[in-house]
């Protein structure tokens, strides 16, 4: 009988996929392939509208260590610019025009040839409903015994032992709804050779249990993205 395993192999994977933590998708990318032939390869990470600098620290030196553990130099942008330099109110967003043209000059000077600038566009909680489940739970039994196993045959006495089988007992549980908490980011990265966008994503982490966790979710499943795309240069040790 298969469809017990089956139902215990799709509940390993609910519990895989909701209970450890969060998933990141991307649900769209776009790569310029004029930078196949030019990738970058010393990349500063920009997060832009975090609600408090601890956020925006986070995520950049998780997905800066993410690059670096891909053979990619990278680092934080929060570690070389005070954000008070370029976001004197507080909201998260660069409101200093001429902070551009003076990051971009330190940048180059210290031979950062790519930026990736990573957009929080919207966090919120969205409803969705699990179905119910269907389950088999084993039951064994034993059928027969030493003193109902004799017959009799053709004058003979013979022996007809017990055997043990299986059976399986239904179990249900009901549909139920869930809330699920989303944070759909958008991610650049502009070559510093010409100010040229060179990759583009939007993503999504699906329910991170705390801002390191997602920050991690998020790294590890960008910067492979990045790379795999073609336009960042990695050097393996």
């Amino acid at each position: 009988m298969r469809f017990p395993l089956l139902a215990a192999l799709l509940s390993v994977s609910t519990l895989l996929l909701w209970g450890c933590g969060s998933v990141t998708q991307i649900e769209g990318s776009w790569s310029n392939p004029a930078y196949l032939n030019k990738p970058v390869s010393k990349v500063v990470v920009f997060v832009v509208g975090a609600q408090t600098f601890i956020q925006e620290a986070t995520v950049e030196s998780q997905v800066a260590k993410e690059f670096q553990a891909n053979g990619v130099t990278s680092t934080a942008a929060s570690d070389m610019f005070q954000r008070a330099a370029y976001d004197k109110d507080g909201d998260g967003k660069i409101d200093d025009p001429a902070f551009k043209d003076k990051a971009l000059a330190k940048l180059r000077e210290l031979g950062f040839d790519g930026v990736m600038v990573i957009a929080i566009k919207d966090i919120r909680k969205e409803e969705r409903y699990v179905p119910g489940t269907v389950t088999y739970q084993p039951r064994s039994y034993y059928t027969g015994g030493w003193y109902n196993t004799w017959s009799t045959g053709y004058g003979y006495a013979y022996s007809s032992p017990g055997y043990y089988g299986t059976t399986y007992d239904r179990v249900e549980t009901p549909g139920y709804t869930a809330t699920d908490v989303n944070a759909y980011l958008e991610t650049n990265l502009y070559s510093l050779q010409d100010d040229g966008l060179a990759w583009a994503a939007q993503t999504n982490t699906i329910n991170p249990q705390t801002l390191q966790d997602g920050a991690e979710s998020f790294a590890s499943k960008i910067v492979p993205a990045v790379i795999g795309a073609g336009v960042v240069r990695t050097v393996k040790p």
